[in-house]
């Protein structure tokens, strides 16, 4: 094949990768700032209200505080989103969860700036942004509630009338973001936790955040492989252990990482304490009428409830020859999960 022939074909196979929306003169763009407002402590506080009867998607949010220390930007700061004049919002989170960070944020001294497209902090006081497509109908609130008093800074960004796309797929015009979330649940060996169970929706994982504290300091339970019921049929297993389904190995033995598709924002000298996120955009599980989504401490090998060790996976009773036995986990094991769900 001639030079020329192979670049239009690499650049065909690349065009094809992405998906292009067409501008349209229905759509329009609008930002908000709030600049060194302040905020009174344990009070929600209207950051952004837009109520146009248009359809919209939220592109970008930004935010900082000050003070440093015990400032606004603090651990337990709670955003709430509430799409479509809701009484309960379909989001509210913890600013740091929210951003891929848990155990009350990274230190700064061993944590420089760091983003990707869609996630990143680039200060110690804040310095959080997303740029998480926030589809609504007609009207969208955002509002936070800080734990300290002080001063905010905040940008939204959006357009109206944009089609609302993940990875290469444009999704349905009534597709809503939905938390499914976790809070400091103590999990024994080998016990389950479900992460989120959408049902009578169709749907698209789009995000997850662990992180997790073993009460002996014992990584172990990063033996454990997620696992997804998917329209109520069989177990599809979405990973070989906790850290590989981050696109890491051997309990992130090179540190942490932040990267596109996934992440490691915390991470303990042993392993035994980590937060760590993953897209999925560019590998989508998609759903027609529901989702089982299962993480657990530890593992167990084959049997009706454990990991395969091979494909096809061995029948009840049998099992491969393996090299390397499984470690078992140990104490109990403190866990915060986030999974963000598109649902139509």
């Amino acid at each position: 094949m001639h030079t020329w022939a192979c670049l239009v074909v690499t650049a065909t196979l690349l065009v094809g990768a992405r998906s292009y929306i067409p501008v349209s003169s229905k759509m329009k763009s609008f930002s908000s700032v709030i600049k060194e407002g302040s905020i009174e402590a344990n009070v929600e506080k209207v950051l952004y209200e837009r109520n146009t009867g248009q359809p919209g998607v939220i592109t970008e949010q930004w935010s900082a505080g000050y003070p440093q220390i015990q400032g606004p930007m603090q651990s337990g700061t709670r955003f709430r989103i509430y799409v479509d004049g809701e009484a309960d919002p379909s989001l509210d989170y913890d600013v740091f969860l929210f951003h891929g960070i848990g155990l009350g944020g990274e230190q700064p001294a061993d944590n420089p700036p760091w983003g990707t497209r869609r996630v990143g902090r680039t200060a110690n006081g804040g310095g959080l942004y997303n740029t998480f497509r926030i589809p609504y109908s007609v009207s969208i609130r955002v509002t936070v509630t800080t734990p300290y008093s002080g001063l905010f800074w905040y940008i939204i960004r959006g357009v109206e009338n944009y089609p609302l796309v993940l990875g290469d797929l444009q999704l349905p015009n009534n597709t809503r973001l939905r938390l499914y979330k976790n809070v400091n649940v103590s999990l024994q060996p080998y016990e389950f936790l479900i992460l989120a169970d959408p049902k009578s929706s169709a749907g698209a994982l789009f995000l997850v955040t662990i992180v997790a504290t073993n009460s002996e300091g014992a990584p172990q339970y990063l033996e454990a492989c997620f696992r997804a019921v998917i329209d109520g049929e069989q177990t599809s297993f979405l990973s070989s252990g906790t850290e590989d389904m981050f696109l890491s190995a051997y309990y992130f033995d090179s540190g942490p990482f932040h990267l596109e598709n996934s992440g490691v924002t915390v991470l303990s000298s042993d392993a035994s304490t980590m937060s760590a996120y993953k897209y999925f955009e560019n590998d989508p599980i998609l759903f027609s009428e529901s989702l089982l989504l299962l993480w657990r401490a530890g593992e167990t090998p084959d049997g009706p409830e454990g990991c395969p060790s091979d494909f096809p996976p061995p029948g009840e009773g049998q099992r491969r020859r393996q090299s390397f036995r499984m470690p078992s986990p140990s104490g109990t094991t403190s866990v915060v999960t986030y999974a963000l769900v598109y649902q139509w």
